[in-house]
């Protein structure tokens, strides 16, 4: 058995669900191996501003405050095929997971989040992408773009976003506006 002069090696274990980081050193001294091993202590996880919450987006005082351009706060709660992860696995409430999938949905038809769909077969053309799409042709609960909403004298008001997140905190004067 051939021992180095000296090794290190910093290495993660996990203990009661918590992620400790140890350190262990091996040295050699008169042919004997001196291993040594100490719990380096993590720094404390931030408290939430309001720990009695339900869940995350409550406890985080989140609820009216995120949209469907906020891809960081959503993409915790996708699969990595673009679908929604189960209430039972993110600890959302029925509320907030509706919410959250309706702006998934959203971000997805604005093009923010990643395309997942599979490839296309070989020697097919794809169309040409529309440019400005963002969000401003697409009724709630369709997947069909709105094309035409009549002639210029009697537009059709159609509904674009979501009822769901009519409460969220507006950082403007204009009052939100769900009919383009």
């Amino acid at each position: 058995l051939i021992w180095p002069e000296e090794t290190s090696k910093v290495f993660w274990r996990k203990k009661n669900g918590l992620v400790l980081l140890s350190f262990l050193s091996v040295q050699l001294q008169f042919e004997i191996a001196l291993i040594e091993g100490r719990i380096i202590e993590d720094a404390e996880a931030p408290t939430p501003p309001n720990p009695s919450g339900q869940c995350p987006i409550c406890r985080w005082n989140l609820k009216h405050k995120y949209d469907y351009v906020d891809v960081l706060l959503l993409s915790q709660f996708i699969r990595s095929d673009g679908g929604m992860l189960p209430r039972r696995i993110t600890g959302l409430c029925e509320e907030e997971h509706r919410k959250i999938a309706v702006c998934v949905q959203m971000a997805h038809r604005a093009g923010l989040l990643p395309n997942h769909r599979p490839p296309l077969p070989e020697g097919h053309i794809p169309k040409k992408p529309k440019l400005n799409r963002y969000l401003t042709r697409w009724s709630v609960r369709s997947a069909k773009p709105i094309w035409k909403r009549g002639p210029k004298w009697c537009k059709i008001p159609m509904p674009v976003g979501h009822p769901l997140l009519k409460d969220n905190v507006k950082y403007t004067h204009k009052p939100l506006y769900l009919n383009h």
